[in-house]
């Protein structure tokens, strides 16, 4: 079993993405001390957990997901992060969890072209650690927020079972979308679970 105390501090980059994991228990990812199976209400108030929850996909089969979106100054690394629950799960465990880290010229990862590099960084060295994984991408596809066809995600998928992937993501915005609408550039971490993956397409 192999253990390591940050998800990427073995990249080149070494930012610290405070993801534990063993490469058998995905229960050990940790995004910003959070984890799946884990429930909410060990790191925030059921009032700051109501008050986050988001409302992304009306196109969708109702009753089957919730979504939230953190911000906390205790954040040591992510800017945002976005948990799916259940629906009508009074504990608010935890089944998918993803980290979001806009660029910038001060940060780690400058922009679209830098996040494609370490996008890359990250998917291989996860593949020495989880070597069972089965890898996919990078994908490029259009973003259907952007009706132009302009803004585009390109993601990499790391299938660890037949319950959980990982999924690493550059999202590049057009610049009318970042103007009339303010998104962000980003790089995206998350741990999902199949059965929400599939919900969502």
């Amino acid at each position: 079993m192999v253990n390591i105390r940050t998800f990427l501090a073995i990249l080149i980059f070494t930012i610290n993405f405070q993801i534990l994991c063993k490469a058998d228990d995905i229960s050990d990812f940790e995004i910003e001390g959070m984890s799946v199976g884990s429930t909410l209400l060990d790191h925030f108030s059921l009032k700051k957990i109501k008050s986050s929850e988001v409302n992304w996909y009306d196109d969708l089969e109702k009753n089957r997901y919730v979504a939230f979106a953190f911000d906390s100054p205790n954040f040591e690394t992510y800017d945002f992060v976005d948990v799916w629950t259940k629906y009508n799960d009074d504990q608010y465990l935890i089944d998918t969890i993803a980290g979001v880290i806009y660029f910038d010229i001060d940060k780690k990862i400058k922009d679209i072209k830098h996040c494609y590099k370490e996008q890359k960084i990250i998917a291989d060295d996860l593949m020495q650690i989880f070597s069972k994984a089965k890898k996919e991408g990078p994908l490029t596809l259009e973003h259907s927020g952007d009706p132009s066809g302009e803004s585009t995600y390109t993601d990499i998928y790391l299938k660890l079972d037949d319950k959980y992937e990982v999924v690493i993501a550059c999202y590049d915005w057009s610049d009318k979308i970042y103007e009339t609408e303010n998104k962000e550039d980003h790089i995206y971490i998350s741990i999902r679970s199949l059965e929400l993956e599939k919900w969502l397409r």
